[in-house]
């Protein structure tokens, strides 16, 4: 009987002793304590192993700095945490700041960092607890002499909990921002000190709502997801040639079909500033007027024949800019609180080209005349006009901007420069060079006019348009201009990267903002919530960037890109969705309070105290916090009202480390047999660490949670082998290189597959249907005619117009055999740029040639490797091209060749470069589809039945070639032997289904329930059979032989006889011989001694039953239950000496069972021994 308590040792524990016991056990509710020395600390009991540059990398943006102290102690937000603002007049004055505290309260439960909203109170500094973040604003002293910013901010943290200083309303917004970030990605803050700023003051979305509707439920979302990445600025461009989309009082006949109303407007507004978000007008002219001019054809620009031009103002009329300013005006009162208006000033007309060389120029020159004087000419009258409108909307209070195409048109022109002086405090938006004008003023041109506000909006990194026509390098018709533009944003802008021009310094004093641009040129080719998601990612890489210049040299973008995916969306992200109510700020008038306290057993603080507020005389009710490695003693919940003084209440925790789940993992683990090998090693790594850590004794719950968390994750990833047929297609997928059509449907059935193996729903039916559907996608696979490769680069081509596309310089042109024409790739060169070339399938290659145009002057090549690769992982280089290398060839010997890349190796600041033709030469391979046929047999196999080792060699093999087939290996003899000697293995193995059932059926038998003989015939069977069961060369004919044999070994096994135990019968016996006759009742003594004298004689009988025996021990243990003890005798009483009044005895006391009367010494010994002999039957029975 396992576990037995020993016999003698429990009788010689006295009656009384086992009594008392038993009563404080029961008064005070003992629970066993499991660990013996979890780790405590008084503060915080999380530690983190985090860099100080990991800690900074963890939040968008990434953060300035982040330094922590020795201890990498983590302060956690909980449920009593509080939002404390320091209690001065200015504080608590400052709408705008319990504005921004009550919004992002709300954020942390929408995010569910925490499940209520925190209290929100004024306090002094003295009154904040370790949970609480203190929050300030202090515009005198400067948060950090690195940034004279208004959104520079300080968090510190430690013992004292969190403390925020903002240089503004919106600094502390950034700064709850950063709290909620950690909370995320970090569950908390390390101790420490993070100061923050941004490195560019104005970070910006510009939005084209004029061509395309764009909703006011659209522009509340993007403010909040702005927010979210301490963005500052949205500017919102409502004219355009093809639409005019805000409401319009002065002349509604301009407006279009769908427009925002002035409602909405305000509404915009009024969410921006809420959110701390700069709104930005943008109305356009006098180019971008189309809309406007339908309905005024009159006020378009006239020409030498007196006919109107249908896209420009004519501002050579008064009339015209009388009614342009009017709309101005009505515009200028709805965006009224705003500090900028974008007056645009652009793309009026192709100055270098017709119409305008031919009938405008001439109309403009006479009017420079008219107006300003001889000398003079077209220039001046453009640049005059956005002068005086710049002038006329800042006198009203704006600050004007333009972008940077409009004006020093030709500086250095035949026509000489621009006469009329722009305003200075006109600011510029740098968005393009174009390059295929030289007229273009570039970006020194306006640092050297004494321009100070320029903005970089670099179109290379920044330009998002819905366009035209759909790009040729797989990006969307809806895109930025470069593949992957948020992982180039991220590695390659800088603030001083202006488009096509010389990069300057980054901190240079004239870089007030950057900006991205949303474009809408062909408004109905995707909605709204497309381009949200077009951009999203874009938005984070400008996000960080513009905030913290150096944020790739901190992390690199794989990392960047996961952090922002855990930090997910602005909280609020839905459109028309609204945040929780954080409730109001409570007044120190009306606060009360409590102190709560969590101690060990040893009133050692576990975790720092918590203070909770409420009104004065409200009632609260509290239950105790859970504290990781502890359970609380008594977990009855504190009651009261608050009060000013406020009470101290405690919570009392013992260690406790809970092993359920692990020791349910360790107890029924996974048989390896069952699974694919390369699944089944993490499992078998974890399997060893947590039954250590099972059987260690003094295991904390830290330790217990880790290898338990490990296990089930390795776990996770086991796949049971029956299903290795969809774990080898959906693992090792055909690659997208090699086709050129039904991928994307292949993809998808391959992303099922995957998804379905760590599904829930996995069986053997959906696990054949998703093979199946893999099996048909590809099938579907379309490989590209002949072996043309397909070339993909780092950089675009040059188009030169970008407003209708051309292919004049396309990649194609370098496969074209045309030394006329040239690929002229669109951007500088720089160090690991590349161009590359992927054939459809593998070729046995001997050279590569490279040649550039003969006049391709200081735009050749500075330096380059040509590489090639059959996997496009490991790349081999064959050659090396110089600048002097206009015609380069790379010979080398026959190799197998799938991908070649031209990879430059130094850069050339502000030189592009071109290629003309760029020749192969290789022999086609003869396709071989032995292993791809080998593969598909064996994913077909029968694998019911067969030996586990012959199932998992092939599996293993299987899996290789598979590898060797997606990676297009030429030689691939070696795997296709091992998977043919695995599959032939496998088909000429018996079936070993019945022997194994027999097999299991064995190892569940019992050996005592048998004859010795029969068991032992039965294991020489059993012996046999595991010797077949493991022989993988065993024929059907010996398999079944040891079947046979197995099971009549089973058939022909007796039952062993059963021997009842009289053991326990015995030992009650001995236990009711310590009792004494002449202390119990006649009566209730014959009971017990017919149930000995009856035991006596089942003792005797050497046939008795179990069930007799049982009922004996049973009948002995209830007839000393129903023992009554003899009432005692009274005392006679004493003669006295002299005469006096008889005594009347004292009635006799009645016994009480089973306790003891008081002054009863009599009876003490007979019922202590009864109650001993009562627990040693009670013990007995509960064994039996």
């Amino acid at each position: 009987m396992k576990g037995k308590v020993s016999m003698n040792r429990l009788l010689k524990v006295a009656a009384p002793a086992l009594l008392v016991a038993a009563i404080i056990c029961q008064s005070v509710g003992f629970q066993g304590v499991l660990a013996k020395d979890n780790v405590t600390t008084a503060s915080s009991d999380h530690v983190s192993n985090l860099t100080d540059q990991q800690l900074q990398a963890l939040t968008n943006p990434v953060l300035q700095s982040y330094k922590a102290d020795n201890s990498h102690k983590v302060w956690k937000m909980t449920a009593d945490s509080r939002l404390a603002v320091l209690a001065n007049q200015t504080n608590i004055e400052n709408v705008r700041l319990q504005e921004v505290v009550k919004l992002v309260n709300s954020e942390f439960v929408e995010k569910g960092i925490i499940s209520s909203p925190l209290a929100m109170v004024f306090a002094q500094e003295k009154d904040v607890s370790y949970g609480d973040i203190l929050i300030n604003i202090d515009k005198t002293n400067p948060i950090t002499n690195n940034s004279n910013s208004e959104e520079a901010y300080k968090i510190t943290i430690g013992e004292d909990g969190v403390r925020l200083t903002g240089a503004s309303e919106n600094a502390v917004m950034h700064g709850l921002r950063t709290i909620q970030n950690l909370a995320i990605t970090n569950d908390g803050l390390v101790y420490g000190e993070i100061m923050d700023y941004p490195n560019v003051a104005e970070r910006r979305v510009h939005v084209d709502c004029a061509r395309k509707y764009i909703s006011k439920d659209w522009f509340i979302r993007q403010i909040r997801e702005m927010s979210y990445m301490k963005m500052n600025a949205l500017q919102i461009h409502f004219s355009e040639n093809m639409g005019f989309r805000i409401e319009c009082e002065t002349d509604p006949a301009i407006v279009s079909d769908q427009y925002l109303t002035k409602v909405e407007v305000r509404e915009i507004l009024a969410e921006a500033k809420k959110y701390g978000i700069k709104v930005i007008p943008s109305f356009d002219s006098p180019g971008h007027v189309d809309q406007i001019l339908k309905a005024h054809p009159e006020y378009g620009q006239v020409n030498n024949s007196g006919n109107h031009y249908r896209s420009g103002l004519d501002v050579t009329n008064p009339e015209a800019i009388a009614y342009i300013r009017s709309l101005y005006d009505e515009y200028m009162d709805l965006f009224e609180g705003c500090t900028d208006f974008h007056i645009g000033g652009d793309e009026y007309m192709e100055f270098d080209r017709p119409p305008f060389t031919t009938e405008y120029k001439s109309v403009l020159n006479s009017y420079a005349v008219e107006k300003y004087g001889q000398g003079y000419i077209w220039k001046d009258v453009i640049a005059g006009y956005i002068n005086d409108l710049a002038e006329y909307v800042h006198d009203r209070g704006f600050t004007p901007r333009i972008w940077n195409d409009g004006v020093y048109y030709g500086e250095s022109s035949y026509e000489g420069a621009q006469k009329i002086k722009m305003h200075d405090y006109i600011g510029i938006d740098f968005w393009s060079q174009m390059s295929w004008n030289s007229s273009i003023a570039n970006l020194q041109t306006f640092i050297n006019k004494g321009h100070d506000t320029i903005y970089n909006i670099n179109a290379s990194f920044f330009y998002y348009v819905l366009r035209n026509d759909k790009p040729t390098d797989g990006r969307e018709q809806h895109s930025f201009d470069n593949l992957n533009a948020d992982r180039k944003i991220y590695n390659e802008w800088t603030p001083g990267k202006f488009q096509g021009n010389p990069a300057v310094d980054d901190n240079s004093d004239f870089i007030k903002g950057a900006s991205m641009g949303i474009w809408c040129d062909n408004p109905n080719l995707c909605s709204e919530d497309v381009i949200t998601e077009d951009i999203a990612d874009e938005l984070r890489a400008l996000a960080s960037k513009s905030w913290n210049t150096s944020s790739n040299a901190i992390i690199n973008f794989d990392g960047f890109q996961e952090n922002y995916a855990k930090l997910g969306n602005v909280a609020g992200f839905e459109k028309g969705s609204t945040l929780p109510d954080a409730g109001e700020f409570l007044t120190a008038g009306d606060l009360g309070k409590i102190t709560i306290r969590f101690v060990d057993e040893n009133n050692q603080e576990l975790k720092h105290e918590v203070i909770k507020y409420g009104t004065v005389g409200e009632k609260f009710e509290f239950s105790a916090d859970p504290i990781y490695g502890y359970r609380v003693i008594d977990n009855t919940p504190i009651t009261g009202t608050y009060t000013k003084e406020g009470a101290v209440y405690i919570f009392t925790y013992e260690l406790y480390t809970d092993k359920a789940a692990l020791n349910n993992e360790v107890t029924n683990v996974l048989k390896e047999k069952d699974y694919i090998n390369e699944t089944f090693s993490e499992y078998k790594t974890a399997l060893i660490a947590a039954k250590a850590i099972n059987d260690k004794t003094d295991a904390t719950q830290a330790e217990v949670d880790e290898v338990y968390d490990e296990l089930i994750e390795a776990k996770a990833k086991a796949v049971k082998i029956e299903y290795y047929s969809l774990y080898v297609q959906s693992t090792y997928p055909l690659k997208q290189d090699d086709y050129v059509g039904g991928y994307e449907a292949y993809k998808q059935a391959v992303d099922a597959g995957k998804a379905l193996l760590s599904s829930d729903t996995l069986n053997a039916e959906t696990a054949k249907g998703a093979y199946e559907a893999i099996k048909t996608a590809k099938s579907n696979l379309v490989k590209p005619d002949g072996n043309i490769p397909t070339i993909t680069a780092t950089d675009n081509y040059y188009e030169k117009n970008q407003w209708y596309p051309t292919k004049e310089y396309s990649y194609e042109k370098m496969l074209d055999n045309d030394l006329n024409t040239k690929c002229w790739f669109g951007q500088e060169q720089a160090a690991d740029k590349e161009f590359k070339f992927t054939f459809p399938t593998a070729v046995n290659m001997t050279s590569v040639q490279v040649i550039q145009p003969s006049n391709v002057g200081d735009d050749a090549l500075k330096a380059a490797d040509i590489e090639v690769s059959l996997d496009g992982e490991t790349w081999t280089k064959v050659g090396s091209i110089t600048e002097n290398d206009l015609d380069y060839t790379a010979t080398f010997e026959k190799i197998a060749v799938k991908y070649v890349r031209v990879r430059l190796t130094e850069a050339k600041p502000g030189y592009w470069y071109q290629v003309s033709e760029v020749k192969f030469a290789y022999e086609q391979p003869q396709e071989d589809n032995t292993l791809r046929d080998m593969i598909n047999e064996a994913e077909a196999l029968d694998i019911n039945g067969k030996a586990p080792i012959l199932v998992s060699n092939m599996v293993d093999a299987l899996i290789a070639g598979q590898k060797e087939y997606v990676k297009g290996t030429t030689d691939t003899t070696t795997v296709e032997t091992t998977l043919r000697n695995a599959i032939d293995a496998l088909k000429d193995a018996a079936d070993i289904t019945n022997l194994s059932g027999l097999i299991e059926k064995v190892q569940k038998l019992n050996k005592a329930d048998y004859t010795v003989d029969s068991w032992n015939n039965l294991e020489a069977a059993y012996n046999k059979a595991l010797e077949v069961l493991e022989n993988t060369t065993a024929t059907q004919e010996q398999v079944d032989k040891a079947c046979d044999d197995l099971d009549r070994a089973i058939n022909a096994l007796v039952k062993a006889p059963i021997v009842a135990d009289k053991t326990e019968l015995l030992k009650a016996i001995e236990a009711a011989k310590d009792l004494v006759e002449k202390d119990y009742t006649s009566e209730s003594w014959k009971t017990l001694q017919d149930a000995l004298d009856a035991a006596n004689k089942v003792v005797a009988n050497k046939d008795a039953t179990q069930e007799e025996i049982d009922a004996a021990v049973d009948a002995i243990s209830d007839a000393i239950d129903k023992l009554e003890v003899k009432p005692v005798e009274p005392e006679k009483p004493i003669e006295p000496e002299k005469p006096m009044d008889p005594v009347k005895p004292a009635k006799p006391n009645q016994p009480a069972k089973p306790g003891v009367a008081t002054g009863d010494n009599a009876s003490f010994m007979a019922i202590g021994t009864l109650i001993a002999a009562t627990a040693v039957i009670a013990l007995l029975k509960k064994e039996n």
